[in-house]
């Protein structure tokens, strides 16, 4: 899988971050907590407003989808409570690939909607979060498994491509907290083809795993980083 994550690549906003995850590519924004419109405000917890965008075109109802499910797991995952009669946004742009060139607006493209772009903006939203210093109740992380027609049902594909997604039985994309580093709640499921609970439980217990290998990885080292740069300790 080809993970590489950027932070603090916007000027104008409280925090940032730039994720590609094989061939999607998104750019995340925190903007926050700041004064809210009227029509926003709540009197004990912070509002979110949350905003996707698409690599070309105007935003559709898919995009109103994807906001809704992010903000699903973003309200249950920042601690609103600490930020009262605050706002903070979250905007998600997904930036042109040669996916995005070589679309042609089929239904594969809305497995790749679906199964990839929904993944990587999980798990941009994580690290602009941590980039605008919003607190989280926990860590948070996700990964998209697909379950190919023609092997066995252990042999699942993490993080699939195109190719990959057209040729499945079904995908999946699953996010997970993460408590002391091991994966704690399941918070979000979001499933589409043809599959057996047994294959749906083991792809959640892989997912979880995989969840746990993203956090490891590339989330404690981002918050390392972010930490040696921010502040400065006494020798």
């Amino acid at each position: 899988m080809t993970f590489e994550v950027n932070t603090s690549v916007l000027s104008r906003v409280d925090g940032s971050a730039e994720l590609s995850v094989g061939t999607t590519k998104v750019i995340t924004s925190v903007t926050g907590p700041i004064e809210p419109k009227i029509r926003q405000e709540l009197p004990n917890l912070a509002s979110l407003e949350i905003i996707v965008r698409p690599s070309l075109g105007v935003s559709t109802t898919r995009e109103k989808a994807l906001e809704d499910k992010l903000r699903s797991i973003l309200q249950s995952i920042i601690i609103r409570y600490k930020y009262p009669r605050q706002l903070i946004q979250i905007v998600v742009q997904f930036l042109i690939t040669e996916n995005n060139i070589n679309d042609n607006g089929s239904n594969q493209h809305n497995k790749d909607f679906t199964s990839t772009e929904l993944n990587a903006a999980i798990n941009c939203c994580y690290f602009a979060l941590i980039d605008a210093n919003i607190a989280l109740y926990n860590s948070f992380s996700s990964t998209s498994i697909c379950i190919p027609l023609d092997t066995k049902k252990e042999n699942y594909i993490f993080n699939p491509n195109m190719n990959d997604l057209i040729v499945s039985e079904s995908h999946h994309v699953i996010c997970f907290s993460i408590k002391d580093s091991k994966a704690a709640n399941l918070l979000l499921l979001e499933s589409h083809g043809k599959f057996s609970e047994d294959q749906l439980l083991l792809a959640i217990r892989k997912a979880g795993d995989e969840c746990e290998s993203i956090h490891n990885t590339y989330q404690r080292k981002c918050i390392a980083n972010k930490v040696e740069n921010d502040f400065i300790w006494k020798s």
